[in-house]
């Protein structure tokens, strides 16, 4: 029987041996590589702002508009030469305005954007902007009305407009002189709608629409010469909001195609390849196709420190072939997530930096040497806007992440021969070990003169044995709760609570046991015999606590962004399990506290 366990136990531990290479050889290939950063800081914008556009104007950083400290328009623009920021002044104020670069960046129009302070309204006004002389100059009025609108230049100094907050929509065109006139109306009002040329002057329009106080998905694709078209992908997935930093060719990956970033119900991102009629697989109805683009696994959207919040659009290096989605999370940390598009299925790499002082949630513009830059922005309060720029510098850091390519095609050759050799290992002890059960088998009692040898009460032949049968030994899985380490439920808890591993919606008792060195059965045996409950349930407590202090910090806090932010992967989930906790919804909680408290 000593033999037998030997045995059993060299088997388990050469296949867990094999089964870690097994899986580190298929992260090598399938999993997300992520890559620290250091962000280079530029020097501050002369004025801290959100809500200003930013465009490259022949080559220069230049950013225009928006609001400043205390939510106040201002009617500033500031252009970044030799090291230094320069400010102008604008003719019109432009809050969430648009700006469309024109005449191969030598001009740009600027257009609309909110007509008081507090994001409040919006405003006809228009003027263009003249790199050559640092000059604005007033000159028409918009067909409507707007503010988060976007603009796509066709061609001849011609740009096609939609989009508007709140309503109010419409196509209108400027004509590249002078005058702004109605075109057609459109389907749906979109606030900041992508906007984007399909060939033979055709251009679609699709995105989000605003209701009840929030962004939701809109299924139909308006045209500029053709009729409306239904998507049924984009009421699964809905675009990530376009913003007044983005602009239509910052998505584009070739002539009529794009990568559009996208999020879903559960939480989850992706891109959808959005693909001119005339393209290679393309419908045959001659309407442009939406599809998901395949990755090598799902986007990540939790890190060791928590959610990441990836909530802007895509911006796509077409000569890097790569696209790159930026995110950040409650510690003040930048992501960058980058898709390299141009393989199928696309290889996913995440950059990530160190907490970044007064690092702004805005869209960040790709330099003319293919980094990211970030102007600005705010965190969650629009009246105290950053006035901080960074620049994350991409071209030299993919130079490093070749460096890692080559590296992993290196160990997975040695995971190939490691794993060979563990096979090998595996195969020759288990051949000794069986030879070795035979040859105790065949070492009995050969004669009466050899004393009988004492019944052995774990032998299969004896009867006593298979009445009262007993439980194999196997040393990782825990035979009763007494048998567990005292220290190991205070040792989940500190876990749990050091690394806030309860905000990541895909958490599972695998992860915790794997960060503690145990099989998974101890930790879900642990937490049963200490709180009586299911692992699911032990994490979702710690989620309702958070909720709860969410709740209490953010009385105006919509209920979903409570859910994400607490960990639970969609709404629907976090009202199952705080109703479940506290026999309440959200909001009766909440009303009850206040109650309390009065």
């Amino acid at each position: 029987m000593k033999f037998r366990r030997i045995f059993l136990k060299g088997r388990l531990i050469l296949l867990s041996l094999l089964a870690t290479v097994l899986t580190a050889s298929a992260g090598v290939e399938d999993s997300c590589k992520w890559v620290r950063i250091e962000p280079e800081r530029l020097p501050d914008m002369t004025i801290a702002r959100a809500g200003h556009t930013v465009f490259y104007a022949d080559g220069e950083l230049t950013v225009v508009g928006g609001h400043t400290s205390g939510f106040k328009l201002t009617s500033t623009a500031e252009y970044f030469r030799e090291g230094e920021w320069h400010l102008v002044n604008t003719v019109y104020l432009h809050d969430n305005g648009m700006a469309v670069v024109l005449d191969h960046g030598r001009k740009a129009l600027i257009a609309g954007g909110h007509e008081k302070n507090l994001g409040i309204g919006q405003s006809y006004e228009v003027e263009m902007y003249d790199r050559a002389t640092y000059s604005f100059n007033g000159f028409g009025c918009l067909d409507k009305k707007r503010a988060l609108a976007q603009g796509v230049e066709l061609d001849s100094g011609r740009v096609l407009i939609a989009g508007n907050h709140q309503g109010n929509d419409g196509l209108e065109l400027f004509d590249g002189r002078k005058f702004f006139h109605h075109v057609k109306d459109v389907a749906a009002w979109r606030s900041v709608p992508y906007v984007l040329r399909m060939g033979d002057g055709e251009v679609i329009i699709f995105g989000t629409v605003w209701r009840n106080g929030r962004f939701e998905p809109c299924d139909t694709v308006d045209r500029l010469k053709g009729d409306p078209f239904c998507v049924p992908l984009l009421k699964e997935w809905m675009p990530m909001v376009y913003d007044q930093n983005s602009h239509a060719t910052a998505s584009a990956i070739g002539d009529d195609a794009y990568l559009v970033a996208a999020w879903n119900d559960d939480g989850e991102v992706a891109f959808i390849q959005v693909m001119g009629a005339h393209l290679e697989n393309a419908s045959q109805d001659g309407l442009p196709t939406f599809s998901l683009l395949p990755t090598t696994c799902p986007v990540p959207t939790t890190s060791r420190w928590g959610r990441i919040k990836f909530n802007r659009t895509a911006i796509v290096d077409s000569l890097a072939r790569r696209a790159y989605l930026m995110g950040n999370d409650s510690t003040n940390r930048a992501y960058i997530l980058t898709v390299n598009y141009d393989k199928i299925p696309a290889p996913l790499t995440i950059y990530y930096t160190e907490p970044l002082p007064d690092f702004g949630d805005t869209t960040p513009v790709l330099t003319p040497d293919g980094d990211l830059v970030v102007t600005g922005g705010i965190t969650d309060d629009n009246f105290a806007p950053f006035s901080t720029v960074w620049l994350f510098r991409l071209q030299t850091t993919g130079e490093g992440l070749q460096a890692l390519d080559d590296g992993l095609q290196v160990l997975d050759f040695w995971h190939f021969w490691l794993w060979f050799l563990l096979l090998a290992v595996f195969a020759a002890i288990s051949v000794i070990l069986i030879r070795l059960l035979r040859r105790k088998a065949s070492i009995a009692p050969s004669s009466p003169e050899t004393p009988e040898a004492p019944e052995n009460p774990e032998s299969p032949d004896n009867p006593k044995a298979l009445e009262n049968p007993e439980t194999p030994e196997n040393p990782e899985i825990p035979e009763t709760p007494e048998s567990l380490d005292a220290s190991l439920f205070p040792a989940i808890c500190q876990l749990m609570e050091s690394q806030h591993l309860y905000l990541n919606p895909n958490l599972k008792v695998s992860d915790v046991a794997e960060a503690l060195s145990l099989h998974r059965n101890a930790v879900s045996a642990c937490i049963n015999a200490e709180r009586g409950c299911t692992f699911n349930q032990f994490v979702n407590d710690y989620r309702i606590a958070h909720a709860k202090q969410l709740l209490r910090e953010n009385p105006d806090a919509k209920i979903a962004a409570v859910a994400i932010e607490s960990g639970f992967s969609n709404e629907r989930s976090f009202f199952r399990a705080f109703k479940a906790a506290t026999d309440l919804t959200p909001k009766e909680w909440f009303a009850q506290q206040q109650e309390a408290s009065e």
